[in-house]
């Protein structure tokens, strides 16, 4: 009798095979445009080293060429500028041929830093050309212009909270309400000794049971509406979407705009830039993010702050942490977002009304 797998085993199976046979073609492809670029530097190695015994002769030789490789004149030149502009190519070249095709446009003193910074944020052709052409249009920034501007900020404080009072909690006898932030309030049940009331700034400690008490502390509203989280997605460099811890066991999914900066628009040759720059400086890492107050589009204004290096401990992010607003300002990657919406809230305004 036939022997008859089962279903889910085979697809499983068949699925794996697809996946190989996915990453083999990937694989492939990648070796052929590697060796193109090989290939193409050792061809104008060689008419280099021919060309050089008949100085002066190029533009007819090239020709000669061309017309004996079916080759067209343009390619067979910038092959030859390909082999001249970069005389030693690793044994495993970083980029396509396309990418060093777009270099070869690059005034010469320039090509070195583009070439480093194709390879490290994975630039490619087509906005080596856009950068390239930029360059050559916008005018140096004087050496007089100054330091970028500064953004005034504060780390907060995690899982720090204000208690909420007034008729309208509906709360019962040991009952007591604190603000989460991002229009989230929980309920919590405290002590007969714990003294809280409405206005008080508390932290929130987890027992050993897993519920949550309540404990005084000595800071004061500035510290709030400070969380852990993680980024979703990077929109542009100055909008994200993200996965928010707010405490309690409560996580919540929101759209959020940088305090204070306006980043170029993803579809320029710079919002690009600063995109790229964002989403590789945040990873897969967690945040850490301190929040205002909603602007006009309804996005949460906030500041966030980040570690190059992995760490999974969010009080050590909170502490010794980049701030990224201020970070992208210093780059060049965003200007001052000169709008009051988006200006630091004084302490005293913010304990007089919850920001978020």
């Amino acid at each position: 009798m036939p022997v008859h797998p089962p279903q889910k085993s085979c697809d499983a199976l068949i699925a794996a095979i697809r996946e190989e046979l996915r990453r083999g073609r990937a694989r492939a492809e990648a070796a052929v445009y590697k060796q193109r670029v090989i290939t193409y530097w050792h061809i104008g190695r060689h008419m280099d080293k021919f060309l050089a015994t008949d100085p002066g002769s190029d533009a007819a030789y090239l020709s000669v060429i061309a017309g004996k490789l079916d080759y067209s004149l343009d390619v067979v030149r910038k092959i030859l500028k390909f082999y001249r502009c970069f005389p030693k190519l690793p044994k495993n070249p970083p980029l396509s041929w396309s990418q060093y095709r777009a270099l070869l446009t690059a005034p010469a003193a320039q090509r070195s830093l583009l070439l480093k910074k194709a390879i490290a944020e994975d630039i490619g052709s087509e906005e080596l050309y856009a950068l390239i052409s930029a360059g050559r249009r916008v005018k140096q920034v004087p050496a007089d212009a100054g330091p970028a501007p500064k953004l005034e900020y504060k780390r907060g404080r995690l899982f720090t909270y204000k208690t909420l009072q007034g008729k309208h909690l509906k709360l019962k006898k040991g009952e007591i309400m604190v603000d989460g932030g991002f229009k989230w309030r929980h309920k919590i049940k405290v002590g007969p000794g714990s003294g809280l009331t409405g206005g008080h700034i508390v932290r929130s400690v987890k027992t050993e049971g897993g519920d949550y008490e309540l404990r005084h502390c000595n800071d004061d509203a500035s510290s709030l509406y400070t969380y852990v989280a993680e980024v979703a997605r990077v929109v542009d460099a100055d909008t994200f979407l993200l996965t928010i811890d707010t405490g309690f066991d409560n996580w919540l999914d929101s759209r959020v705009r940088l305090r204070g900066i306006d980043a170029p628009e993803i579809t320029t040759v710079l919002g690009r830039r600063a995109y790229r720059y964002v989403k590789k400086a945040l990873g897969n890492r967690p945040v850490v993010i301190k929040s205002y107050k909603e602007e006009k589009y309804g996005r949460y204004l906030v500041d966030i702050f980040y570690l190059k290096e992995k760490v999974s401990d969010p009080q050590i992010i909170a502490r010794k942490s980049i701030f990224l607003n201020q970070e992208l300002l210093d780059l060049g990657l965003a200007k001052l977002y000169n709008d009051p919406s988006s200006a630091p809230v004084k302490p005293n305004d913010q304990a007089q009304t919850p920001l978020s």
